[in-house]
């Protein structure tokens, strides 16, 4: 019976803390704002600063890297903004007991099209940092 309780009580543990890491996704687009549910951030995509990833359909030396700016505001109005990197730089940033982080950045480049900057979408990941 003792092992069975303490099995139960590891497993409600580990449970806890696993779901305490869990990020929530969000997607939002070019000029946009959404606001992130467990966390009550609001992220706004403010612009694209750079793409020179490589185009699906070309072949490159690299993979390039996109660049995007958000703001992110919580709960009080307070705001910083960020700049968040697919390959080089950072892929996020830390604010107000949260981070902050780049997953996906669509549609990808391609080498018969230009990309109109409305039709960005961004992913990003908020998680709890550890207290």
């Amino acid at each position: 019976m003792k092992i069975v309780i303490n099995t139960i009580l590891l497993v409600v543990c580990l449970v806890i803390v696993a779901s305490a890491q869990i990020g929530q996704a969000v997607m939002v687009s070019a000029g946009k704002q959404v606001t992130a549910k467990q966390s009550g951030l609001r992220v706004k995509f403010v612009e694209v600063l750079e793409d020179s990833r490589c185009p699906t359909d070309a072949n490159c030396i690299w993979a390039g890297n996109a660049k995007i700016k958000v703001e992110v505001i919580n709960k009080g109005g307070g705001k910083k903004i960020l700049e968040l990197n697919t390959n080089s730089g950072p892929k996020g940033g830390q604010f107000d007991g949260w981070s902050v982080d780049l997953v996906t950045l669509t549609p990808y480049p391609n080498t018969t099209s230009t990309i109109d900057a409305k039709d960005y979408i961004a992913k990003v990941v908020i998680t709890r940092l550890g207290r």
